[in-house]
């Protein structure tokens, strides 16, 4: 009897932990269009991407793609690593590949056809929500940040589109901790960017 209630346990724990594996590779599994979220660079989680860990994902990327029969294009002129590591220490931040991309979208223009391409881009950094600079983000930061980057943005003559549709705090919050990583932050905005959807 307790060899079985063994065995079963044994089975189920097996199982929950296929279960996590493949939920976590689909998750990293980078898109076939449009910018490479953060998490499918950042193979071991560290909240940060070397070298080699973006120099894989882009290789992955284009023998996927390649494989279904639609070649990157503009390859050859794609950032570096190098000149995405603006502070030079040897990794990238969310921040960093955030701008990087920013970078890139406003180089190419945007798209045509339904797909918004240069919506979303105005998005703000992770350091502009982290006001006390303490690598979180709680909600009270959000929500102060936020208001202010609507004032600002309304003084200017640019008030912000489908407000009523931003994400929330807790939509952002994915480990539900009460506070915001600069991974998190930066995961959301690639999926909001994805969808054309508005950003914080």
């Amino acid at each position: 009897m307790n060899q079985k209630r063994l065995y079963q346990t044994l089975r189920a724990l097996t199982g929950a932990a296929i279960l996590s594996i493949a939920s976590t590779a689909v998750a990293q599994t980078p898109p076939p269009n449009g910018p490479v979220p953060f998490a499918s660079y950042d193979k071991n989680g560290d909240g940060f991407i070397s070298e080699a860990e973006f120099d894989a994902a882009r290789s992955q990327r284009m023998q996927e793609n390649a494989a279904q029969g639609r070649p990157m294009r503009g390859i050859a002129t794609a950032p570096s690593f190098a000149s995405l590591d603006t502070n030079h220490d040897g990794k990238l931040s969310p921040d960093e590949l955030l701008a990087g991309q920013r970078a890139q979208q406003a180089q190419r223009g945007p798209r045509g056809g339904g797909g918004g391409g240069g919506r979303g881009w105005n998005a703000p950094s992770f350091a502009e929500f982290d006001l006390d600079h303490d690598q979180a983000i709680t909600a009270s930061e959000f929500e102060q940040a936020r208001n202010q980057r609507i004032a600002e943005r309304a003084k200017a003559g640019y008030p912000m589109r489908n407000l009523g549709n931003t994400p929330r705090f807790e939509d952002i919050d994915t480990d539900h901790d009460g506070k915001l990583t600069a991974t998190e932050f930066a995961a959301h905005q690639m999926q909001w960017r994805q969808r054309g959807g508005p950003t914080p």
